[in-house]
């Protein structure tokens, strides 16, 4: 019963007692007011709260209905709450599980694929720099080549040319001798005719200039000036 009930049933039971009480003495004698008196007297008088205080009456049928939780049962909700949380962390875990599963999955095929990647471009590269390496080898031997063209080929033509023997005419050996005496030789008289001194004369021109010797060679006659 709640607490507000039992207030108004005190309150209805206070102000019944108070008019029956009013009511026996208006009507009852005087005598029986002095036996009531010394009855009074003789007995204790019962408290104004266990007069009042009105017997608590309990509604078995409705009992259950004052239990703070009604007709839920506590241990029954606890049970069905423990396996909603245990059911919810089975989900958690198995999405956990699946989720780690597909970013192993993920980082292998990313992993597989970078070395794929890898594996061609070091392929490329080493074709690439096979490549370069033919060039640059090739190149080389046309640099080789082209420089025993330009350079090796000629020299050796022209060391050849400049070992040739010239004829000797007189009017080439008239202009060697002008052109040793001019030079500070003495090839002797000027006549077009290569005599001892003439001979001599161009031998030490030829000695004095690292020239090969003993002849009258292309070389000598660069050296000298003079045209054949």
């Amino acid at each position: 019963m709640k607490l507000s009930e039992i207030k108004v049933l005190s309150v209805s039971v206070v102000f019944l007692f108070t008019a029956g009480l009013l009511s026996g003495c208006g009507n009852e004698p005087e005598d029986a007011t002095n036996q009531n008196q010394g009855m009074a007297a003789d007995e204790p008088v019962q408290s104004l709260e266990t007069i009042i205080e009105p017997e608590r009456v309990v509604d078995n049928e409705n009992a259950e209905d004052t239990e703070p939780f009604g007709n839920i049962d506590l241990e029954e909700e606890m049970n069905s709450m423990e396996g909603i949380l245990n059911d919810l962390s089975d989900a958690t875990s198995d999405t956990f599980d699946a989720t780690a599963e597909t970013a192993n999955e993920s980082m292998e095929a990313v992993t597989e694929k970078t070395s794929e990647a890898a594996d061609m471009m070091m392929g490329a590269a080493e074709e690439m720099a096979t490549e370069a390496e033919k060039t640059v080898s090739g190149m080389q031997e046309d640099a080789a080549e082209t420089l025993e063209a330009t350079i090796v080929d000629p020299a050796a033509e022209v060391f050849e040319d400049s070992q040739e023997v010239v004829t000797a005419t007189p009017d080439l050996i008239r202009r060697v001798q002008q052109a040793l005496a001019n030079a500070g030789y003495n090839p002797g008289p000027v006549d077009g005719i290569s005599g001892p001194k003439t001979l001599a004369a161009i031998e030490n021109f030829q000695q004095d200039n690292n020239l090969a010797t003993g002849e009258l060679t292309k070389e000598t006659l660069r050296m000298l000036g003079v045209d054949f």
